[in-house]
């Protein structure tokens, strides 16, 4: 299954149906599964651009940043934003697309969906704010994306009773949906960064305590699976190695005075032995601690 609806391409099998739409400038849904690729260079579109995969995946960049797309995501660009496939061709899978062109759309957020929109000024602010301070484009579980993209098809080729304002409704829907689903992405972050920052300041309080999982977990009242998730997202570790890291980091402040001992450094930094600290300090800096003390201590004469 395929469809393009275009108010921009006249060659485009649904130009007649989208002309009384003229917020509504590209609509469409395709099954890429042909290992000829279709070609897709970086573009701008003239409006907000929203993807909802349904199979595959799909390697997108917006700038210099890359993405990568599963089942279950949605992406978000704004007018301004170039975007497409770092390797200017799709990948294989099914994705829903579709370009809502705003009355005014401008980089520092001021908006205006249109006179057919039933958005209050107020409405319109937020949503310009939030789309366009929103570096992080992919939509995670959009699948409400997917129902809105199927009853849009309906609503344009049926064309019931009704369907010129239900057409109104599944755009502003959108919309809605995606500044709500941004929000609340941006809410929990700073939930979770202020969790990752007791849980940072917990480990560097106890660094010669021997911690186990459980106890890290427990202390901070998540399970196992959501403390490594969260230590990840916040670090690139694991908690284990997290502990090595920051234990590391201390240590290395400490080999700058010349009067502490290997041993002294290596326990109050919650290593069991000089050995045990020696040879994991070698393993992460590729030196050991009386070489980098040798070469910090020179640099300070």
């Amino acid at each position: 299954m395929h469809f393009f609806y275009s108010r921009t391409d006249s060659d485009a099998a649904g130009f007649e149906l989208l002309r009384e739409f003229p917020f509504i400038n590209d609509f469409g849904f395709e099954e890429y599964k042909d290992i000829r690729q279709k070609p897709l260079q970086m573009h701008y579109n003239e409006g907000i651009e929203l993807c909802y995969v349904t199979k595959g995946r799909y390697e997108w960049i917006v700038g210099e940043q890359k993405y990568l797309l599963l089942p279950g995501n949605g992406f978000v660009t704004c007018p301004w934003e170039k975007h497409g496939s770092p390797r200017e061709a799709l990948d294989l899978g099914e994705i829903f697309w579709m370009v809502i062109k705003p009355e005014t759309f401008t980089e520092n957020g001021q908006f205006y969906l249109g006179n057919w929109s039933r958005f209050s000024d107020c409405e319109n602010q937020v949503v310009g704010n939030v789309l366009s301070q929103n570096p992080k484009h992919i939509i995670q579980k959009a699948q409400l994306f997917k129902q809105l993209f199927i009853q849009l098809q309906q609503e344009l080729e049926t064309k019931e009773f009704g369907y010129y304002q239900r057409v109104c409704n599944l755009v502003e829907e959108f919309l809605i949906n995606t500044v709500r689903i941004i929000q609340n992405r941006d809410s929990l972050w700073i939930e979770n960064r202020k969790w990752f920052s007791n849980f940072d300041a917990m480990l560097k309080s106890k660094l010669a305590k021997k911690w186990t999982l459980q106890e890290m977990a427990c202390m901070n009242k998540v399970g196992i699976t959501t403390l490594t998730q969260l230590v990840k997202e916040h670090t690139g570790y694991t908690p284990a190695n997290y502990l090595i890291y920051i234990r590391l980091e201390k240590a290395k402040q400490l080999l700058t005075d010349p009067v502490r001992t290997l041993t002294s450094i290596a326990l109050d930094c919650g290593f069991y032995s000089s050995q045990h600290f020696s040879s994991t300090f070698s393993k992460w800096e590729g030196v050991t601690p009386s070489v980098f003390r040798m070469k910090n201590l020179s640099k300070q004469l």
